[in-house]
């Protein structure tokens, strides 16, 4: 049964008023933590060739890897929690696991703590989806539709000059300078976000289902795991068919349990809500595909042409700055325009449009990515997608939830982009491995075909993702629950 503790003083005075100088910093504050989320994801793609000839490994691909998928078991819990504690709460249990991360990653003397850094890291998942989970409550409601879709996608003011900021310091410090400044970025913006915005006052009795992450995180790390190392150990052997049949049982095992478990990690009731599942698959799809791609656009960037072949810009961590940065700003200016037009358009073609756009930009740049002109306009148009999708996501969750579930279902965001850029890193990896060469020691060069391919995976993945959202996922009433996401604007405006 659902109850809900009374709204502190602040908090319903904070929720009461229009935009004020407090409530302005609050959002900054709160956009800031949400980008430092994307400042490490930036800053890993970018490092990785860096990482790899430090470390002399080729499991590079496992950082992006274990930070989603670790942000994807954890999402659920830390929702959960924020359910029971409330979310502002655990922003900063969020925050403080991040912070460990980033000293664990800047200090690794061998490669498999860098890894365990990065498993901190994942926390920062968590992040997107709290933050405007705590918008929902405690913002004015007339703001909340703008300020949640912006806070997915951010101001632009990190997101934009990470790249440069990226490429200035692992060009100048080294690649564990990066780690450096996202923690005194998570400490500096922690302590703003305290200062100006109040907790949440929405509180739901809940259990604690540590089972259930367990199962989750486990069921999908046997599947990633031999796909990663199909190409070493051969798709048909043992080891690789072995656990992906038991990946898949720990997972059948989940769906049986939560369905038979009051409390679940996540409710897979509550989540195949069409409205939910749509937003959380599209907006997943949105978050997850944005960073396989930056991955993707490193290599296309970074790879001198002379070992490239038909492909590389031989580019530096700086110079591909302005690939990154063309990209985060696309995104941005989606985010800014779903939170300006979703009022008349709704959230679910804005999510169509996304993933549509998405599909493209990987086929524009799989079938032209040999000159920087070409390589941007591959950029604008997955980076526009990108942030349609992920601006979309929150307005449908919050449609399609009560404000109670709020905490948890929001989650349910992180654990879909978590399994999904965890499997399609792994998986354009493995696609691309086939393809390698080491022409210099401690130096790896994908075959131009192998990343084509990987970029038609992408795209594949985005446009299947939209044919099951406009074919299996239609909203049976009409579209009124999505309607309902952005109501409280009109009622408050009419009341004013």
């Amino acid at each position: 049964m659902t109850s809900s503790t009374p709204v502190p003083t602040g908090a319903d005075s904070f929720r009461s008023t229009g935009w004020t100088p407090r409530l302005v910093l609050s959002l900054i504050s709160l956009l800031c933590l949400v980008e430092s989320a994307a400042f490490a994801n930036i800053a890993t793609t970018t490092a990785v060739p860096r990482i790899i000839g430090h470390f002399n490994t080729t499991q590079g691909g496992w950082l992006v890897t274990v930070t989603t998928l670790a942000g994807a078991s954890s999402s659920p819990l830390l929702g959960k929690l924020a359910d029971l504690h409330g979310k502002r709460r655990m922003i900063l249990v969020a925050l403080v696991l991040a912070c460990l991360g980033e000293i664990i990653a800047a200090t690794a003397p061998v490669f498999w703590v860098m890894i365990v850094g990065h498993v901190l890291l994942g926390a920062l998942t968590a992040l997107l989806f709290l933050c405007y989970s705590l918008i929902r409550d405690v913002y004015p409601k007339k703001l909340v539709p703008f300020a949640a879709s912006v806070s997915v996608t951010g101001m632009g003011l990190l997101l934009v000059g990470a790249p440069f900021l990226i490429g200035v310091l692992i060009d100048h410090f080294g690649f564990r300078s990066v780690y450096v400044f996202n923690l005194a970025w998570l400490v500096v913006m922690g302590v703003a976000m305290v200062l100006t915005t109040p907790e949440t006052g929405v509180r739901r009795p809940a259990r604690l289902d540590v089972l259930g992450v367990l199962l989750l995180a486990g069921g999908v790390t046997l599947i990633l795991l031999p796909v990663s190392k199909a190409t070493e150990w051969g798709w048909g052997s043992a080891r690789v068919v072995g656990l992906l049949t038991g990946g898949v049982v720990v997972l059948a095992v989940y769906a049986l349990v939560a369905l038979r478990t009051r409390e679940p990690v996540l409710d897979l009731r509550a989540l195949f809500r069409r409205t939910v599942l749509f937003g959380v698959l599209g907006g997943g799809m949105g978050n997850s595909l944005s960073l396989v791609m930056t991955i993707l656009l490193a290599l296309l960037a970074m790879t001198p042409r002379q070992l490239g072949g038909t492909y590389g810009l031989g580019y530096s961590a700086t110079e591909y700055a302005f690939v990154t940065a063309t990209f985060a700003l696309a995104s941005v200016v989606a985010g800014v325009v779903v939170g300006m037009v979703v009022r008349r358009t709704g959230p679910r073609r804005l999510m169509y449009l996304g993933l549509g756009l998405l599909a493209g930009g990987a086929l524009v740049l799989m079938l032209a990515h040999d000159t920087l002109g070409k390589i941007l306009v591959g950029c604008v148009i997955v980076g526009l997608g990108s942030g349609l999708a992920m601006g979309s996501m929150p307005i449908m969750v919050i449609g399609g939830t009560q404000e109670s579930e709020q905490g948890a279902m929001s989650s349910a965001g992180g654990l879909s982009a978590g399994l999904i850029g965890a499997a399609m890193s792994t998986m354009v990896f493995a696609i691309m491995t086939p393809t390698v060469k080491s022409p210099v020691p401690g130096v790896l060069v994908y075959g131009d075909s192998g990343i084509s391919n990987a970029l038609l995976a992408v795209a594949g993945v985005a446009f299947v993702s939209l044919l099951i959202g406009a074919i299996f996922l239609r909203p049976r009433d009409g579209g009124a629950a999505e309607k309902r996401a952005i109501a409280p604007i009109e009622e408050t405006a009419l009341s004013v």
